[in-house]
């Protein structure tokens, strides 16, 4: 089924983007795949071609995950950081949070923060509408201290220096307990070890991938197409 773009929502009816229309070639009478202006996604059927007009048959609802996945990911340089968060929003998490470290690269002020917060809501909206995921909650620059403060059912923390592996073994039995998890990822270099203490005082859990080196930027997408593909 083609996809295309709604532009405007008239009670039951929708007008699709033309020049998306014209390309596709779509017909009057075809039923798309629309994305409407509010987000949704919806099965419509085109009954004017010349207006680009369709009737909405279905609204289908983002897909909802049976685990909330929920990350803190490192402050990096502007364009790294945008990219976490678009192959996050593509694959689907409850909420990203904008995490500064000791090591951070970049360590904005409040009014930065702001702006910083809302391209990367733009950037979350956009590729969740893509995948038909629901868009993650970008609200929360924190410090380490604060981010180890937060209740969740199950924090795990990844640190190069842990004595422990994760294992499919051990995300599984943490889907088992838990329906509602944070991980969080460090900054180039990594977390401080006294950062890494102050977590474990609090609840949090470190593991390491074990050998493998991958980017600070790579790192949580990698991680969380790994938790997500073993939460289905």
């Amino acid at each position: 089924m083609k996809k295309i773009r709604g532009i405007k929502i008239d009670g039951d009816f929708v007008f699709l983007n033309p020049h998306h229309f014209d390309v596709l070639r779509i017909k009057e009478g075809e039923k798309v795949r629309a994305l409407l202006p509010d987000g949704n996604f919806a099965i419509v059927e085109v009954i004017d071609e010349k207006s680009k007009k369709a009737k909405i048959l279905e609204i289908i609802k983002p897909i909802e995950k049976k685990v909330k996945i929920n990350c803190a990911i490192p402050l990096l340089k502007k364009e790294k950081t945008e990219k976490i968060v678009e192959f996050l929003s593509l694959i689907g998490v409850e909420e990203i949070i904008i995490l500064i470290t000791q090591r951070s690269e970049v360590k904005p002020t409040k009014d930065r923060q702001e702006k910083i917060k809302d391209r990367l809501k733009r950037i979350s909206l956009e590729n969740s509408r893509i995948s038909g995921v629901k868009t993650p909650k970008i609200e929360r620059f924190v410090k380490l201290e604060d981010l180890a403060e937060l209740e969740f059912q199950e924090k795990i923390v990844f640190w190069e220096n842990s004595s422990q592996k994760i294992t499919k073994e051990i995300i599984e039995e943490i889907f088992s307990k838990s329906e509602n998890l944070i991980f969080a990822v460090g900054p180039e270099g990594g977390f401080a070890e006294e950062e890494i203490e102050l977590l474990r005082k609090f609840g949090w859990k470190d593991f390491t991938i074990g050998e493998k080196i991958l980017t600070a930027e790579l790192f949580p997408v990698y991680m969380v197409s790994i938790f997500d593909f073993l939460a289905e």
